[in-house]
């Protein structure tokens, strides 16, 4: 299945609710995130605000769409807006990132190499 990596970027002033809030998703929210396609989903924040998130999907886009689509999402942007540097819903503000490097695939081309 397909990994995604993002970045974005959470006000240093309000890093302690940002973990607060992510402490305890709201199980609607969860449930639309598995219901969408979204698998292995983490996020990971510096003490900086920088936000990188992970995650796998058979198609990034259309579980990006079917989110968008949810009223829970809606509410859920809403209300993480404000804990965010920039305008605007932070889910369509995700900077994408390629992946350069996965250790099971070179492992496994080695293997199947002879190497």
């Amino acid at each position: 299945m397909p990994r995604y990596c993002f970045v974005s970027r959470v006000a240093p002033e309000h890093l302690a609710a940002y973990r607060e809030r992510h402490a305890a998703v709201w199980p609607e929210m969860l449930r639309a995130l598995r219901d969408a396609g979204w698998r292995h989903y983490s996020l990971f924040l510096s003490d900086d605000g920088l936000l990188v998130g992970q995650f796998e999907a058979q198609d990034r886009e259309a579980a990006q769409a079917a989110m968008a689509a949810t009223e829970v999402n809606a509410r859920w942007q809403a209300e993480m807006a404000r804990l965010f540097v920039g305008d605007g819903s932070p889910d369509e503000e995700f900077v994408y990132l390629p992946e350069v490097f996965n250790l099971e695939e070179q492992l496994a081309a080695a293997d199947e190499s002879g190497v």
